[in-house]
């Protein structure tokens, strides 16, 4: 089947403002409407790059990426927030694949817009353990505070034994939020503790 065909339903209820409709018809699609999903997000106006990128999430493959990647500078902020959200979605399905991208992603953590700065954050927790050296760069080497109290956020949200050295240095960070995330984060691990009974 074309690929274009594929889509045909997803671009009219775009064009008809139904949301609920496309949401709808994104969950239909597979694989095989990629290519077309892929074009649209690289050529289609802000609204049907937002859905192209929306859908990509559920049906994209490695693929993908790249032109995701693009998308992460897109102007309209909503296509960003998307974008982002998506590529945590993908780090579910995708894992590996999705690795070269996490410090592109990383960056957005800087980002002008806090909903751009958040979703990043939210998207390198989906992310794991994978997201932990990127975040850690953040931490060490960025000037902006916003992007320094995101990444203690999304390793506190990770939580695991490789965020446990980034957080412990987080300690005396002159960020108050950096140093809240660390503490809130070695405390529910029961690790301020260990190391105050040593």
């Amino acid at each position: 089947m074309n690929a274009d065909i594929t889509i045909t339903p997803l671009l009219a209820a775009i064009a008809a403002d139904d949301d609920a409709q496309a949401e709808a018809l994104v969950l239909q699609l597979t694989a095989t409407a990629e290519p077309a999903l892929l074009a649209l997000a690289a050529k289609g106006n802000a609204n049907e790059c937002w859905w192209a990128v929306r859908a990509l999430a559920h049906c994209g493959t490695p693929n993908a990426l790249p032109v995701l990647a693009a998308t992460l500078e897109e102007e309209e902020v909503t296509v960003r927030v998307v974008t982002a959200m998506s590529l945590g979605a993908l780090s579910t399905r995708l894992g590996t694949p999705l690795l070269p991208y996490l410090p592109k992603l990383a960056a957005c953590l800087a980002d002008d817009a806090g909903a751009v700065r958040q979703a990043a954050a939210d998207a390198l927790v989906h992310c794991g353990d994978a997201a932990v050296e990127p975040l850690v760069s953040v931490l060490r080497f960025s000037g902006h505070e916003g992007a320094r109290s995101r990444a203690a956020y999304a390793l506190r949200k990770i939580g695991t034994p490789a965020t446990v050295p980034a957080l412990f240095r987080c300690l005396n960070d002159p960020n108050y939020l950096v140093h809240t995330y660390a503490y809130e984060a070695l405390d529910e691990m029961g690790l301020l503790e260990t190391q105050l009974l040593v």
